[in-house]
């Protein structure tokens, strides 16, 4: 049997396609690793391995990812090869174009230096990849250049979705730190209030309900509508007496400072016995916890307290308060008429404003407030806020 001839041609031609199958493949394996990689790194082992990425894809030994901003010159992130030969990398920073550009350098320490812009969503470049090498190599061809501007486009969304949540926590952050001024400029303005009520106004009420007493016990017998009207103006006074102390203790009240949080709460409790609802402690402690903790729990209790009487319509609440090792806990659940979550109801509209601002104290503190509530299910507000340790509460 006669042996077919051979086609060094075709030969050839095999061998061409199987070595441009292989370049494609190398192409698109180093698309796929590196960007599933970049979405595991922590950002700056994610500038490192892209760029390490590139200078393998290319033969290169030397490296540079530089990221600037409009306000901020370029920065080196990450650098691949002797300190020397890149720092002639930074030279090559910025430029016009907005594709990789091959940069032949005569009689210099890195010949030929590829430069790949990062992007930006505007299309400004906002970073590049400088890649050099120390000996001469022949210009990359066009499905190479193509490949590692691929490359850079997910190391550029990478980098730009890694700003914008820097920007986003930095933007929490202050947001955070305005609430928590606010909030104390807040308290410091009720205790103020509260003693200047207490020195001033509060003060010429008592007096004045005082001096109505006397002047009625000296005052001789008067006829009967006369009576009932003097009687009217004592009772008048006593409740202005009543209301401004009632006032000052919702302002700033005096048994947190002087006996803890349990007693500020039961306290406040005593408005849902007055409008008679049954209230129940599951748990409650009477260990003193840092000034921070009993202002956020006890407005937290005080706002959950409001809702009850504004909008519940409930014939029970139960409260608890439970100090463990690390952290205390809140509890207040009742069983009234609840509220669903998105409703457009005026009452649960307000509701959920105050809930924002529990939630806010508690977030202040490093602790959560859950809330559930549902229609004719009542209601249950459950805050947690950590505790120093044992040895450093007061």
């Amino acid at each position: 049997m006669q042996s077919p001839t051979h086609d060094p041609g075709s030969a050839l031609a095999v061998r061409s396609q199987y070595r441009q199958s292989q370049s494609r493949a190398a192409r698109l394996r180093l698309l796929v690793d590196t960007g599933q990689e970049l979405t595991r790194l922590p950002p700056a082992a994610m500038r490192q391995r892209a760029l390490q990425r590139a200078c393998a894809f290319m033969a290169m030994d030397h490296g540079l990812l530089l990221e600037w901003s409009a306000v901020q010159a370029p920065q080196a992130t990450a650098e691949h090869g002797s300190g020397e030969r890149l720092a002639t990398l930074h030279g090559f920073a910025r430029g016009p174009a907005r594709h990789p550009e091959w940069l032949p350098q005569a009689d210099a320490a890195l010949p030929q230096v590829l430069r790949i812009p990062l992007l930006g969503a505007d299309g400004q470049a906002f970073g590049a990849l400088l890649l050099g090498n120390s000996v001469t190599l022949a210009a990359p061809d066009g499905e190479d250049l193509e490949s590692l501007q691929l490359l850079a486009t997910l190391l550029a969304a990478q980098l730009q979705n890694q700003r914008l949540l820097e920007a986003l926590q930095a933007r929490e952050r202050t947001m955070s730190e305005l609430v928590h001024r606010l909030f104390s400029a807040q308290e410091d303005e009720r205790k103020r209030v509260a003693y200047d009520l207490h020195d001033g106004l509060a003060q010429t009420l008592a007096g004045l309900h005082q001096r109505l007493q006397g002047f009625a016990g000296r005052c001789p017998p008067l006829p009967g509508p006369l009576h009932d009207e003097w009687q009217a103006i004592l009772t008048l006074a006593q409740g202005c007496v009543g209301e401004g102390r009632q006032l000052i203790g919702g302002l700033r009240p005096h048994v947190l400072d002087d006996f803890g949080l349990f007693k500020a709460i039961d306290k406040e409790a005593d408005r849902l016995r007055d409008a008679g609802i049954d209230v129940q402690w599951r748990q409650q402690s009477d260990a003193r916890l840092p000034g921070a903790c009993e202002i956020a729990l006890f407005r937290i209790a005080q706002e959950g307290i409001n809702n009850v009487l504004k909008h519940a319509r409930a014939s029970r609440v139960q409260l608890n308060l439970q100090l463990t090792a690390d952290q205390a806990t809140l509890a207040l659940e009742d069983n009234g008429v609840g509220c669903a979550l998105g409703s457009p109801l005026a009452a649960c509209e307000r509701q959920h404003l105050g809930l924002a601002a529990m939630r806010e104290r508690a977030s202040l503190l490093g602790g959560e407030l859950a809330w559930h509530s549902a229609p004719g299910g009542g209601t249950r507000l459950h805050a947690r806020v950590p505790l120093p340790p044992a040895g450093e509460r007061p």
